[in-house]
C-alpha cells in the first residue's frame, strides 16, 4: 500500500474514532444548554478551556515534543533516552506542575466575575488538568512509537462516555446551581482512573524497546530547547480557541460565549480530520529528517498537505450546509452562530495550505524561530478582538480568529522558508501537478 492510501486509511479511521466521540461531547455540551441554559453552558466551557491551557503548561511543554523525540528515540533504538525523557515528563507534573495550578488557583480571581466561578471550581480542574497533561504525555510518546490509537483511545473513547455519566449524575445528585461543579468532580475523577490504565500501557512499551549501549547520555538541556517554545506554539495552535474564550470573556456575555463555544467546538470536530493526517504522518517526517533525506521528507509534507487541505475544502462545505441543524440542537438562542462558524472554517484552510511550519523547523534544531510569528498571530488575535467584537460581535469574534491565524501562519511559513529553504506550503505539489497536466 503507497503512502497515500496508507494515509487516507489511518487517518480515516482515526477521525472516524475522534469525531464520534468528540460528536458524543458535543451532544453532552448541547444537553447542559437543554437541561440548565446558555449561562451554565458558558461556564462549563470557559472551565474546560481554563483545564486544557493548564494541561499544557504543567509538563512545561515536554507532552508537545513527546512524539518527536519518541520517534527519534525509536529510529536509533535508544529504548533507555525515550524511559528518561518519559520520566522526566511525568516528574515536572508533579513539580513544577502542581505548583503552577497552585499559583494560577491563587491569581484567578483577577479575571473579575469568571475568575470567581473558577475559583469556586478550581480543585476538580486541578485535577481534570493533571489528568489531561498525562494523558498527552502518553499519547505523545505512543504516537511517535507509531502506536496513534493507543495514544488516542482515552481521550476519543473514554472521556465521551465518562462526560455523558457524569452529565447523568450531576443531573440526578446536584442541587441547583452546583450542576456543573458536581459535573467537573465526577468526570476529573473518573478520568484520571482511565489514564491511569494508559499510562501502564505507556510503561509497557516503553520498557519494550531495546537499550542501545552506544547510546550518548539523555540530554535534558535539547529536551527542553524544544520543549518551552512548543509551550507558546501549541497554545496558539492546537488549543487556540480556549485561550481565545478566555479573552472573549471580557467582551461578551455568558450566553454570547456559550454560542461561540459551541461554533468553537464544532470546528474543532472537523479539524480533527486534519489533525488526524499529521498524527499518521509525523513519524515518517522526524525519521526522514533524522536521517536528512529531504527527497523525502518533501513528498510527505507535499502529499500530507495536499490530502489536509483538499479534506479542510470538504468539511468547510459540509459545515456551511449541515450547521442550521446541528446548532438547532442547542436551543434557538444557538441560530446566531451560523455566520461565526462558517467564518471560522476558513481558518482550515489556511491552517492546511500553510503547512507544518513549526514542525520542519524544529526537526532544523530552530524551535524558536517560530515565536515571532507565533507572537504576531496572538497579537492579531487580541487587537481585532478589541476592534471587532464591540462593533460585530460574535462576526467579529470569528473574523478575529480568521485574521490571527493567517498572519501567524503566514509568517510561520516565510520564517520556515527562510531558514530551512523549504517550502512547506501546498504551493510545491500543486506546482507539480499543474506541469504534469501541461
Amino acid at each position: 500500500m503507497g503512502l497515500r492510501q496508507q494515509l487516507a486509511s489511518k487517518s480515516a479511521i482515526l477521525f472516524a474514532v475522534r469525531i464520534t466521540g468528540a460528536g458524543t461531547i458535543f451532544l453532552a455540551q448541547a444537553a447542559i444548554a437543554r437541561l440548565w441554559g446558555s449561562v451554565q453552558l458558558g461556564e462549563y466551557l470557559i472551565a474546560i478551556a481554563t483545564i486544557n491551557l493548564l494541561a499544557i503548561m504543567l509538563p512545561l511543554g515536554m507532552q508537545t515534543v513527546g512524539s518527536y523525540f519518541a520517534a527519534e528515540y525509536a529510529a536509533k533504538g535508544d529504548g533507555k533516552g525515550l524511559r528518561a525523557f518519559a520520566w522526566l515528563s511525568y516528574g515536572l507534573i508533579l513539580f513544577p506542575g502542581l505548583l503552577i495550578a497552585y499559583l494560577a488557583g491563587q491569581l484567578i480571581h483577577f479575571l473579575g466575575v469568571t475568575g470567581e466561578h473558577l475559583e469556586h471550581m478550581w480543585w476538580p480542574i486541578s485535577i481534570m488538568a493533571v489528568g489531561s497533561s498525562v494523558f498527552f504525555v502518553n499519547a505523545g510518546i505512543l504516537v511517535g512509537l507509531k502506536r496513534p490509537f493507543m495514544g488516542f483511545f482515552a481521550d476519543t473513547i473514554f472521556r465521551p462516555l465518562l462526560i455523558v455519566a457524569a452529565l447523568i449524575t450531576s443531573y440526578a445528585m446536584a442541587a441547583p446551581g452546583e450542576n456543573i461543579r458536581v459535573l467537573l468532580w465526577v468526570l476529573a475523577i473518573t478520568y484520571c482512573v482511565v489514564i491511569g490504565v494508559q499510562t501502564a500501557i505507556t510503561l509497557r512499551q516503553l520498557s519494550a524497546l531495546p537499550t542501545n549501549d552506544n547510546a550518548t547520555a539523555p540530554d535534558w538541556r535539547r529536551w527542553f530547547y524544544f520543549a518551552l517554545p512548543w509551550i507558546i506554539i501549541t497554545l496558539s495552535t492546537d488549543f487556540f480557541f480556549d485561550a481565545d474564550l478566555l479573552v472573549l470573556a471580557n467582551f461578551l456575555s455568558k450566553e454570547q460565549i456559550a454560542v461561540f463555544g459551541v461554533c468553537t467546538r464544532i470546528f474543532v470536530l472537523a479539524s480533527y480530520g486534519i489533525t488526524a493526517v499529521y498524527a499518521v504522518t509525523m513519524p515518517g517526517m522526524m525519521e526522514d529528517a533524522t536521517k536528512n533525506d529531504m527527497d523525502g521528507l518533501g513528498a510527505k509534507i507535499g502529499d500530507a498537505n495536499l490530502m489536509a487541505t483538499g479534506l479542510a475544502v470538504v468539511l468547510t462545505l459540509v459545515i456551511a450546509i449541515a450547521s442550521p441543524l446541528v446548532l438547532s440542537i442547542f436551543g434557538k438562542d444557538f441560530s446566531g452562530g451560523y455566520w461565526p462558524l462558517v467564518i471560522l472554517c476558513i481558518s482550515l484552510v489556511v491552517r492546511s495550505a500553510f503547512g507544518p511550519g513549526p514542525l520542519i523547523l524544529s526537526a532544523r534544531n530552530r524551535p524558536y524561530a517560530t515565536l515571532p510569528a507565533v507572537g504576531t498571530g496572538l497579537a492579531a488575535l487580541i487587537v481585532c478582538n478589541i476592534v471587532l467584537v464591540p462593533m460585530l460581535g460574535l462576526v467579529g469574534a470569528a473574523l478575529s480568529a480568521v485574521l490571527s491565524y493567517f498572519a501567524g501562519s503566514f509568517m510561520v511559513w516565510r520564517t520556515t522558508k527562510r531558514v530551512t529553504g523549504t517550502d512547506v506550503s501546498l504551493l510545491p505539489v500543486m506546482q507539480k501537478y499543474l506541469v504534469r497536466r501541461t
